[in-house]
C-alpha cells in the first residue's frame, strides 16, 4: 500500500499550514512513555472472532456475525495472481495494523514518544464553548496516521497471503495539511461535503447513531460516524460532549480522509487481494484506545461514549492514541504449480 509522500508537499503548502488559523490552548505535554509497544498496548482479544472455513473461534457480536456470513456460507476459496494459483479455505479475523494519534500538542508523535515538529505556537489544539444556547463545545486537534503492521513486527502469521508486508511508517500528519486546519479549505478539494451539510443528511445520521449503539454500522451512510459526529467537513474541528468520543471521532475522520486521498485499502470478499477504498466501509473497522488509558475492548465506529469511554480521560492528559483493527478476509491455502 502506498503511503502519503510528505516530501511532495511544497514549502508554500507547509507555510500555509503553519499560518492557518487555530485557537490557542493549553496543550497536553508530549510524554515519552507513549512509545508504541505492541505486546502491552494492544488489546489482543480484539482479534476475535477468528473464522476458519466457516467455523468461528471466540466470542462474536452482531457486527461480526454479519461480516462473517459470506465466509461461513462459502468456506472454500480459489485465487489467482498472475501465474500463481492457489486454493484453500477462507480465514477472517480483526487485524491490528494501523494507529492514529489525536494530539493537542502539534508535532507530538505519540508512537515515537517525541515532539518532532516545532510550530512556534501555531496549530495548537483547543477546546471552546459555542454560544448558541446548546451548551455544545468544540474541539480542535491534530492527528497522525501510522502504518503499523503488528503481525509483521512480531513476525507472526507472515505466511498468510493477506498479511501486509509493509514496514512501520508515518502515512499522514495533519500539521502539514492546510485543509485540516480549515473546513472551508477542505470543501474546496472535497466539494461533495456540501451535499451532506443539510438537515436531511443530519437526520439520517440519527439512524446511524442508533445502529452504532446496538453494535452495528450502516455502511451506506458513509458521512455519519454515529455518536462521534460526521465525516464532513474533513478538518480538525469536531463538536462534542465527551472528550474521549471527540478523540475517537477525529481518529475515525482521519481514516476516512485516508480513503479520500486514495491511500486506503481493504481485503476483498473472496480473500484473494486488497482493493482500493476511496469511500470507507465502516463495518470493517474497530478502534481501541491505547493512550492516555488503555481500553478494555474495541468499539465499532460511532459507539456512544457512555458505553465505553468511562475513566478513559486521565486528568491533565489531552493527547490520545488509538489502534485501528481492520477486518481481514484471507484465502489461506496451497499453491498449485
Amino acid at each position: 500500500m502506498k503511503v502519503l509522500k510528505l516530501a511532495r508537499i511544497g514549502a508554500a503548502t507547509l507555510l500555509a499550514a503553519l499560518c492557518a488559523m487555530a485557537s490557542p490552548a493549553h496543550a497536553s505535554k508530549c510524554e515519552a512513555g507513549t512509545i508504541f509497544n505492541p505486546i502491552t498496548k494492544v488489546r489482543w482479544n480484539c482479534i476475535f472472532p477468528i473464522t476458519i472455513g466457516g467455523v468461528r473461534v471466540g466470542s462474536y457480536d452482531k457486527l461480526d456475525k454479519a461480516l462473517d456470513a459470506e465466509s461461513a456460507s462459502k468456506p472454500l476459496c480459489a485465487c489467482r495472481k498472475g501465474a500463481t494459483f492457489w486454493f484453500g479455505v477462507k480465514v477472517s479475523f480483526w487485524s491490528p495494523n494501523r494507529m492514529v494519534d489525536v494530539v493537542t500538542e502539534p508535532g507530538c508523535m505519540m508512537a515515537l514518544g517525541a515532539d518532532l515538529m516545532s510550530t512556534g505556537g501555531k496549530l495548537q489544539g483547543s477546546q471552546s464553548s459555542i454560544a448558541d444556547g446548546t451548551n455544545t463545545r468544540k474541539m480542535f486537534a491534530q492527528t497522525h496516521y501510522y502504518i503499523s503492521p503488528v503481525w509483521k513486527m512480531l513476525d507472526m502469521f507472515t505466511d498468510l497471503p493477506c498479511i501486509e508486508d509493509n514496514g512501520f511508517d508515518v502515512a499522514m500528519i495533519t500539521e502539514v495539511l492546510p485543509t485540516w486546519q480549515s473546513g472551508t479549505l477542505g470543501a474546496i478539494i472535497q466539494p461533495e461535503g456540501i451535499l451532506f451539510g443539510n438537515p436531511a443528511a443530519g437526520l439520517a445520521c440519527m439512524a446511524d447513531s442508533a445502529a452504532a449503539a446496538a453494535g452495528k454500522t450502516l455502511d451506506p451512510l458513509f458521512w455519519c460516524m454515529g455518536s462521534w459526529g460526521a465525516t464532513y467537513p474533513v478538518a480538525g474541528d469536531i463538536h462534542f460532549d465527551d472528550s474521549v468520543e471527540a478523540w475517537a471521532g477525529l481518529a475515525a475522520r482521519s481514516t476516512f480522509m485516508m480513503g479520500r486521498l486514495g491511500l486506503l485499502t481493504i481485503s476483498s470478499v473472496d480473500g484473494c487481494s486488497f482493493k482500493p477504498q476511496p469511500i470507507w466501509t465502516k463495518s470493517r473497522y474497530k478502534f481501541q484506545i491505547m493512550e492516555p488509558v488503555k481500553g478494555g475492548k474495541c468499539v465499532n465506529v460511532g459507539r456512544p461514549g457512555v458505553l465505553w469511554s468511562s475513566a478513559k480521560h486521565a486528568p491533565g492528559k489531552d493527547n490520545a492514541q488509538f489502534m485501528l483493527f481492520e477486518k481481514v478476509i484471507c484465502c489461506a491455502g496451497v499453491s498449485v504449480p
